[in-house]
């Protein structure tokens, strides 16, 4: 049976009647005694917890059924569930189709390009020509004969429903304006961000867009000269304004409000490129159930995007992946139903604790996510045991290993090269979460959640929490 629990600020959090993989006797040994000293020291609020897979014995446990703010390590939650949901092999789709027939090379309707929530989708990092997979989708209408699309190009992100922005995310996301956490789609291209260079020519500032043809307003308020340029959209427009003074070429990108424009637009400037002309708009809707299916790209695996969202920390990816297990769980991946469909899923799979864990977004931005450190060790142990657990291993950064968000972490320490964990930090918030080989041959599961002002001396104690278990004889 199960129950709803309110937190503050209207999330919920799932409750079931289940027991957990890691409940044990409490800790009694000197691991517990050691680590209480060290948390103590910082002041604050912590929820820490470490688990032996070897003896299935809990090695310490501070107030790990009390909930605390996870930051990024709500990341793991988003990643274990796509795992699981749709596996390391997945590949996103993304559709070419047309809503009308082809006569005498002409399309009687639109191009419609449809997503699925597939990150990597123009991405710089995976696609060194983002324009590459338009390309190919232009190339299949153009040897089918196709001169002229009488309709327009229409991008369908409606998978992902209509909120673009997680609940409650920090004011500096600047509404998804922001790099570091641009809007969400179903229908993402390249970060969901219009790239804009700027150039002085002929003593006026001027800009060409990447992709072109958005429709999206914007506004040159910039003038010739020294000094630097930005570009900026208010949190609740559309416009992208262009302030400071430009002296010489430079490229920026802004997230846009509508991402679901960024792939039709890119696809009418492949379709333009190819010689087909397009006669109708760039716009966003649903496909039509007649519309006929002519090219679908293929993502690459989602094992490989892990280490984008672990490793790396990236919100874009976390979230779009994050919506994708719910639209496969749900048929639709909205902010709305996927935090209770994953904590419903922890509960049942993983044997969660009774309503310790709730998903309010897939990143950790948003200040209404919950989770103890003991439905984290929870997670991490099924993930530990499911045949797709060296994807997530492999996914996750390396203590003082320069690739990831741990390069400055635990250098010249045992712990240095063998522990592995997700980190997490926002404002008030530092926590670390994930597996450490010990000294007797044993692997460690442990969840480090701080919350409070000293952050700094969380860092210090989780070091020393670290090493403490890397050491760790069994006796």
């Amino acid at each position: 049976m199960r129950k709803l629990v309110h937190l503050s600020g209207g999330a919920l959090l799932v409750a079931a009647a289940l027991g957990s993989t890691t409940t044990s006797a409490p800790a009694q040994g000197a691991l517990q005694g050691q680590a209480q000293a060290i948390t103590n020291a910082t002041g604050g609020k912590w929820s820490a917890m470490a688990w032996s897979i070897k003896t299935g014995q809990t090695l310490f446990d501070i107030n790990a059924d009390e909930p605390r703010i996870p930051a990024s390590n709500n990341k793991v939650f988003s990643a274990i569930w796509a795992l699981d949901a749709l596996g390391p092999d997945y590949r996103f789709p993304t559709d070419m189709l047309v809503t009308g027939p082809i006569q005498n090379g002409v399309v009687r309707g639109d191009v419609v390009i449809r997503g699925s929530g597939d990150p990597a989708f123009g991405y710089p990092d995976f696609e060194k020509d983002p324009m590459r997979p338009l390309r190919v989708m232009a190339q299949q209408l153009k040897a089918r004969g196709v001169r002229v699309v009488e309709g327009g190009v229409m991008g369908d992100a409606t998978i992902f429903g209509d909120s673009l922005i997680g609940p409650a995310w920090p004011q500096d996301t600047q509404g998804g304006a922001s790099y570091y956490a641009p809007r969400v789609s179903g229908l993402p291209f390249q970060r969901n961000l219009l790239w804009i260079t700027v150039r002085p020519e002929g003593g006026r500032v001027v800009t060409t867009e990447s992709p072109a043809g958005t429709g999206i307003p914007v506004v040159i308020q910039a003038r010739v000269g020294g000094g630097r340029a930005l570009a900026t959209r208010r949190p609740n427009g559309d416009t992208i304004i262009i302030r400071g003074s430009v002296a010489r070429q430079g490229r920026y990108g802004v997230g846009v409000a509508n991402p679901a424009l960024l792939a039709p637009a890119a696809l009418r400037e492949a379709l333009i490129a190819e010689g087909i002309e397009v006669r109708g708009p760039v716009r966003t809707g649903k496909t039509p159930e007649n519309a006929t299916l002519l090219h679908r790209h293929f993502s690459i695996p989602l094992g490989e995007m892990m280490p984008k969202l672990n490793r790396d920390s990236d919100n874009f990816f976390a979230e779009h992946v994050f919506k994708a297990a719910a639209a496969k769980t749900l048929g639709q991946g909205t902010y709305e139903k996927a935090g209770l469909a994953s904590a419903a899923f922890y509960v049942r799979e993983a044997h969660a604790p009774n309503g310790q864990l709730y998903q309010a977004d897939g990143s950790g931005l948003s200040a209404l996510n919950r989770t103890s450190s003991r439905a984290l060790v929870s997670a991490l142990v099924y993930a530990h045991r499911q045949p797709w657990s060296n994807s997530f291993h492999q996914s996750l950064a390396i203590a003082g290993d320069r690739r990831g968000s741990m390069r400055s972490l635990f250098n010249g320490t045992p712990a240095e090269g063998k522990l592995h964990a997700k980190t997490g930090y926002i404002r008030n918030v530092r926590t670390l979460s994930g597996y450490v080989p010990t000294a007797s041959g044993d692997t460690v599961v442990f969840s480090l959640l701080y919350n409070g002002r000293n952050t700094s001396g969380a860092r210090g104690a989780q070091t020393q929490l670290g090493n403490l278990l890397v050491n760790y004889t069994g006796r």
